[in-house]
């Protein structure tokens, strides 16, 4: 088999660097070790109900934002049906000790009054915070398409201040600590290692607005597929690449575990970085360059719980709201194990404003927790279909452990829960290829160098949500960064500009 370029991987970032590549005239082939391509964002079904992974809203698909011009460049906006968040719409989050919710709503204003309102002694806290977010973003080219991208790329890796050490120095308020924090769930890095930009990048699209998919991942995933036909893009299914073929210095294919040899000039892995050295012939990195990419640290994992809600023992019925319990002060997310109340939890009802999930009753709800290696380390040799009873009754402990908590923070809400479905690190590990059952990749923080999407290898490039950015705008840009190193960032980044 030949191509030009082989994608390995078929999330978001290869499906984006995919089609960019492709309407650039390039014979591409994206090879996915699963079924079915699409990541995390692919959908699945119990008991007729379906279920979204790893995309349950997003922001940056307003007029003029990042992802609406990255799609609308792409093709994929004709194919999706985007829902804004109404004004009302919402996080919830309920902070431990305090006696009242707070409503982070998807806005700079609303926000601003709500907190002004919950917090009347630390307006000027507020207003410093939400500055300093906005003046992060504004020398952002994501966030400031104005901005050229490539000085951008070259210098935004540079030394930051913790988000931890930020928010001790602006505010003494635990509870306020909390809500501004809690922003970092979305992106998994603990907060003492996470840093005051990163926490910007990503809690900027949300404060600007929040938007959910009709369909959900599942459809943009078809989106794409459908797209990439129209190029003549392959994906090619079930295998997994193993090993990068070179010839000269420069690579010149793939080999998968099916011995399926593909010729191509270019390959593009979209994985975990710490899974490249034992890919590429010996020589071709320096040591250094290897051990740091085998070394990263991992964001968090997850613990979830897929179930059913009985909504007519509820008292209302969730549709834009997304509902946190946080611990208070500003480690939101430790660097620990945390037991009991301290730990953080979201409960989300995407169903309720998806014409999919509505048709199949919209009573699907999700409960997710952030959950550290070492808590699956005992059942880390173990694959799936091939676990012990110890496993099970593990797992289930741990849901029983959520579903509580959910219904005594939220049992107005939602009413009973009935779960359907349970994942651990070691689910997010064997189903999504996350190392370490990773929810976002490799962490993005104050103490860690993440490689770009150029190597030493000629031909050979990385992108995915360890490169650049977390979340499904990060994977997505990350996926359009390493088209455009390919291909040149700047022409592409102004047609990009022009779908404003």
């Amino acid at each position: 088999m030949k191509t030009d370029v082989v994608v390995v991987g078929s999330g978001i970032s290869g499906l984006t660097a995919a089609l960019f590549l492709a309407k650039k005239g390039k014979r591409v082939t994206i090879v996915e070790r699963t079924a079915r391509p699409g990541g995390a964002l692919k959908r699945f079904k119990r008991q007729h109900t379906s279920f979204d992974v790893g995309f349950h809203y997003t922001g940056c698909l307003g007029d003029g934002e990042i992802l609406a011009m990255l799609w609308a460049y792409l093709g994929i906006t004709p194919h999706l049906s985007v829902l804004p968040f109404p004004e009302h719409g919402h996080d919830a989050l309920n902070i431990e000790g305090l006696d009242q919710v707070v409503r982070a709503y998807f806005s700079y204003e609303q926000f601003g009054d709500e907190l002004n309102r919950i917090f009347p002694d630390q307006k000027r806290a507020i207003r410093k915070y939400f500055a300093k977010i906005k003046q992060i973003c504004a020398e952002i080219p994501f966030y400031n398409p104005d901005l050229e991208l490539t000085p951008f790329l070259r210098g935004y890796k540079g030394a930051s201040q913790s988000l931890y050490d930020y928010l001790e120095e602006l505010t003494p308020d635990r509870n306020l600590q909390a809500v501004l924090a809690s922003p970092a769930f979305l992106y998994g890095v603990p907060v003492a290692k996470a840093s005051v930009e990163v926490h910007a990048m990503v809690a900027h699209g949300f404060y600007s607005g929040a938007y959910g998919i009709d369909g959900g991942g599942q459809a943009i995933v078809n989106a794409y597929l459908q797209v990439l036909r129209q190029y003549d893009v392959m994906v090619l299914t079930r295998h997994k690449v193993e090993s990068i073929q070179v010839e000269g210095g420069q690579v010149c294919g793939v080999v998968t575990d099916q011995q399926t040899e593909i010729s191509c000039a270019d390959v593009i892995f979209t994985g975990h970085p710490s899974a490249v050295p034992a890919m590429v012939p010996s020589g071709f990195f320096r040591p250094a360059y290897s051990n740091r990419l085998l070394e990263l640290q991992n964001t968090c994992s997850m613990f979830a719980v897929f179930g059913t809600v009985n909504m007519e023992s509820a008292g209302q019925e969730p549709d834009w709201v997304n509902y946190y319990h946080f611990p208070n002060g500003a480690e939101v997310l430790p660097e620990s194990v945390e037991v009991g109340s301290r730990r953080a939890l979201m409960m989300t009802m995407p169903g309720r404003r998806d014409s999919t999930c509505l048709k199949e009753k919209g009573n699907g709800v999700i409960l997710l927790r952030p959950a550290y290696w070492r808590e699956a380390i005992e059942f880390h040799k173990t694959t799936c279909g091939n676990r012990p009873a110890d496993y099970l009754t593990w797992k289930e402990s741990v849901a029983e452990e959520m579903i509580g908590a959910a219904e005594k923070n939220w049992g107005d809400i939602c009413g009973k829960i009935n779960p359907l479905a349970i994942g651990t690190p070691l689910t997010f590990r064997d189903e999504l290829g996350g190392v370490e059952g990773c929810a976002y990749g490799a962490q993005h923080g104050i103490s860690q160098f993440n490689p770009g999407a150029r190597t030493r290898l000629p031909g050979f490039w990385l992108s995915g949500q360890s490169t650049l950015m977390t979340g499904v705008v990060g994977a997505a840009l990350s996926g359009m960064t390493t088209a455009g190193e390919m291909t040149g960032l700047e022409e592409m980044w102004e047609g990009i500009r022009q779908c404003r």
